[in-house]
């Protein structure tokens, strides 16, 4: 299963940089190319809450669906992943002071036997790459602001 990983400091509060990540409402204001959360079951802050997910890939509007399938409020909370990239995204936080590091984990599986992990090879984790940088470095900046 292919994964992208990636690390970040935030000048903020713990509590501040999980209740951001955790709220649907704010995700498309820092998650890089996410446009909507539409669908929002449950409490976003417990487990097996749900939302839909709109982002833009290569010009094609997609929704991945998202299920807490574990949260540990402030430090960790995993989404189970649903739709075109089966997988999970992780975000794990710790506090260091008065900052906190983040490091976000997405684990997906790509459909289409050889030639899709050849297009994982060639596109995709370099894709997944860019995103998931692009999205802590929009929470930091959303943090901080």
């Amino acid at each position: 299963m292919p994964r992208v990983e990636t690390s970040i400091t935030i000048n903020a509060p713990i509590e501040k940089v999980f209740d951001t990540i955790v709220d649907p409402e704010l995700t498309a204001q820092w998650s890089s190319g996410v446009s909507e959360v539409t669908n929002i079951k449950g409490n976003p802050w417990e487990k097996g809450s749900s939302t839909d997910v709109a982002y833009h890939v290569l010009g094609m509007k997609l929704t991945q669906h998202m299920v807490t399938s574990e949260i540990e409020k402030p430090r960790k909370v995993i989404y189970r992943m649903e739709g075109g990239l089966p997988g999970t995204s992780e975000f794990a936080l710790e506090p260091q002071g008065q900052v906190t590091k983040v490091d976000t984990r997405i684990d997906y599986s790509v459909p289409g036997g050889i030639l899709g992990k050849i297009a994982n090879q060639v596109l995709l984790e370099r894709m997944n790459r860019k995103n998931i940088e692009g999205t802590a470095e929009g929470l930091k900046i959303f943090c901080e602001a």
